[in-house]
C-alpha cells in the first residue's frame, strides 16, 4: 500500500471514495488530503490549517471493506508527520480510542484556540462530539 499527500490528480479518486461511503464531497477541494492507495483509493485524511501552526483533522475515512487493517493509522501518522503545529479534531466517543492510540487527548472547549472553535462551528460535528488535541 502507498500512502502519500494527494495531488490535484487524485481529486476524482478522493471524491469517489467519499461518495461511495455517503460522505459529503462538496468541499473535497478544500484542505490538504493524504491518500492511501492499493491500486484504487482505500482511505484518506484531510487536514485544514485554520491558523498558523493550528491544524484541524477532518474526514478520516477508510473504505468499509478495508477497515481494521491499520490503514487509518498509517494515514494519520503520515499526515501528522507532514505538518508542524498542533492538531485538533472532533470525533464520536467510539472513535476516541483510535485517536488516543495516536497520541491525542481530550481537551476542554474552553482550551481551544478561537480559530479551531470557529472551524468546528462552521463545519461540525456538533458540540456533543469528543474534542481532542495531539499531545
Amino acid at each position: 500500500m502507498f500512502v502519500t499527500r494527494a495531488t490535484r490528480h487524485d481529486a476524482a479518486d478522493i471524491a469517489d471514495l467519499l461518495a461511495a461511503h455517503d460522505w459529503p464531497v462538496e468541499e473535497a477541494s478544500s484542505g490538504t488530503f493524504f491518500l492511501a492507495r492499493e491500486g484504487a483509493a482505500v482511505g484518506c485524511v484531510r487536514l485544514w490549517e485554520v491558523a498558523p501552526q493550528t491544524v484541524v483533522v477532518r474526514d478520516v475515512m477508510v473504505a468499509s471493506e478495508r477497515r481494521r487493517e491499520g490503514i487509518g493509522a498509517r494515514l494519520m501518522q503520515t499526515a501528522m508527520n507532514s505538518r508542524g503545529g498542533t492538531l485538533y479534531l472532533r470525533c464520536g466517543a467510539q472513535e476516541a480510542p483510535f485517536f488516543e492510540r495516536l497520541g491525542f487527548a481530550s481537551v476542554r472547549a474552553a482550551d481551544l484556540p478561537e480559530a479551531v472553535v470557529a472551524h468546528f462551528d462552521a463545519h461540525g460535528p456538533g458540540s456533543d462530539a469528543t474534542t481532542m488535541r495531539a499531545r
